[in-house]
């Protein structure tokens, strides 16, 4: 088993489209994805708040990859279930792992990984990635402050089946340090800029995925040296969030604290871009 490192990575934001992106790419000819999104390898890495949930995730996404190949396939291929395993078997998350993670990629393939926790790296964390993936290119999509901080929020209060019951409840969800942390374009952009290019690193404004679909494609296809596809899943909604009303006074609270960083989304990449965010 020969291992490889990814040839392009998508880092974030979260609820940006990230696991459209997963499932885009994944659908096309020329590129190969892991069998669950979201390695985690670098964040779990530099990111110790992470490395709990991202073990049981990497438990839950090989099982539900594992079930999805014994559901689907009329013979079981025992090599792919046996990769499976081994990549459950310790030791995890170290180089060895994630290079195993691609290892059944075709050459002829490019590698991707998508996991949005990466734009979230301290200084020390991208710096290893500019070491660890010296030819790879990145991908970043751009989502609003607010409405992404909103669309986090609702997800989070989604898996803990809870919905608030007063102000003070509302408030103490949407002040939780991940709804600004994951959008903290601020702070993170200028430090993945200050490593790779613009020949390495392409911003996408979350507003086009929806909007222009196909013209996200072909900016990723001219960006990562690839054939011109149309995959399936281009219009495909993936992981809409459940529509839960906010209150006004989380809006307004949101709205508050997140609105330097539409301002720093202006003044970085122009209102033309920041209008389709």
């Amino acid at each position: 088993m020969i291992g490889r490192k990814p040839d392009l990575v998508c880092i974030g934001a979260q609820k940006a489209a990230t696991s459209w992106f997963y499932k885009v790419m994944g659908a096309r000819s020329d590129t190969w994805v892991p069998p669950f999104k979201e390695v985690h390898f670098f964040d779990h890495k530099f990111c110790p708040e992470n490395r709990k949930w991202a073990r049981n995730g990497l438990a839950k996404g090989l099982m539900k990859a594992e079930a999805r190949h014994r559901k689907n396939q009329k013979t079981v291929n025992e090599e792919y279930i046996a990769y499976l395993h081994a990549l459950g078997e310790s030791p995890v998350f170290n180089g060895t792992w994630y290079k195993k993670i691609f290892s059944r990629a075709p050459l002829r393939m490019q590698c991707l990984d998508v996991t949005p926790e990466y734009s979230t790296l301290p200084e020390e964390g991208v710096d290893f990635v500019a070491k660890f993936l010296r030819d790879a290119r990145f991908v970043y999509i751009i989502r609003d402050p607010v409405e992404r901080a909103k669309s986090q929020l609702r997800m989070n209060l989604a898996r803990r089946n809870f919905v608030p019951k007063n102000e003070r409840a509302w408030l103490r969800v949407t002040r939780e340090e991940a709804i600004e942390n994951r959008g903290d374009y601020q702070a993170y952009v200028p430090r993945w800029k200050a490593r790779f290019d613009d020949r390495r690193l392409l911003f996408l404004p979350y507003g086009d995925v929806s909007k222009d679909p196909q013209g996200v494609m072909r900016k990723v296809e001219a960006f990562a040296n690839l054939e011109r596809e149309n995959p399936w899943g281009l219009n495909a909604v993936v992981h809409k969030t459940d529509p839960l009303p906010l209150p006004d006074y989380v809006s307004e609270d949101l709205e508050t604290r997140l609105g330097p960083q539409r301002e720093f989304l202006r003044n970085e990449f122009g209102t033309e871009f920041t209008n389709r965010v």
